[in-house]
C-alpha cells in the first residue's frame, strides 16, 4: 500500500527539511528563497512559529516536500503561499494538491485573499497559479519576484 498525506510539520522534522533543501540541484532550488537551507537556520524558523502553518507532503512517511501558509505571525490577513516539491517527485500533481490544501484552508480560516511571489522565469509554476487564477499585482523590489494574488470566495 502507497500513502499520501499532507500534515503539519514542526521543529522534529527541521533536519528532514534542511537535509532535503540542501540535497537539490542549485539549478532546481534556485527560486526557492524563503528561508537559508541549513540546519540551523530551519530549526530557527520553525522556533519562530507561532501562527504561521507548515505543511509536510509525505509518501510513505517520507518527507518528499512541504508548503507554507506565512505572514500570520507578522499580523497579516493576507498569507503568503509557498511551496517546494522534492525534484524527483515534481511535476506529479503535488503542486495543484498543496494549492487546493492551502485554498481550502484559507476558506475555513475565512480569508479573503491568498498571496505569493513566483520568479518571472519560473515558467511552470507561473502556469500553474494563473490556471488556478492568480492575478499579477506586483514585482517584489528586494528580487524582481512577480506578487500574485488569489481572490477567496
Amino acid at each position: 500500500m502507497h500513502d499520501l498525506e499532507i500534515r503539519k510539520i514542526d521543529i522534529s522534522l527541521a533536519k528532514e527539511v534542511s537535509e532535503m533543501l540542501s540535497s537539490s540541484s542549485k539549478d532546481y532550488n534556485r527560486h526557492f528563497i524563503p528561508f537559508q537551507f541549513d540546519l540551523d537556520s530551519v530549526k530557527a524558523m520553525f522556533n519562530k512559529i507561532k501562527k504561521d502553518y507548515f505543511f509536510g507532503i509525505f509518501f510513505n512517511n517520507a518527507l518528499i516536500g512541504f508548503y507554507m501558509l506565512r505572514g500570520f505571525d507578522e499580523g497579516y490577513e493576507i498569507p503568503s503561499y509557498g511551496v517546494f516539491i522534492k525534484e524527483s517527485y515534481s511535476n506529479k500533481g503535488l503542486g495543484k494538491l498543496t494549492l487546493d490544501h492551502a485554498i481550502s484552508l484559507c476558506k475555513i480560516l475565512d480569508k479573503k485573499r491568498l498571496m505569493l511571489k513566483v520568479h518571472p522565469d519560473n515558467v511552470n509554476a507561473k502556469s500553474l497559479y494563473i490556471k488556478y487564477g492568480f492575478k499579477e499585482e506586483g514585482i517584489d523590489p528586494k528580487n524582481s519576484n512577480l506578487i500574485m494574488f488569489k481572490d477567496l470566495k
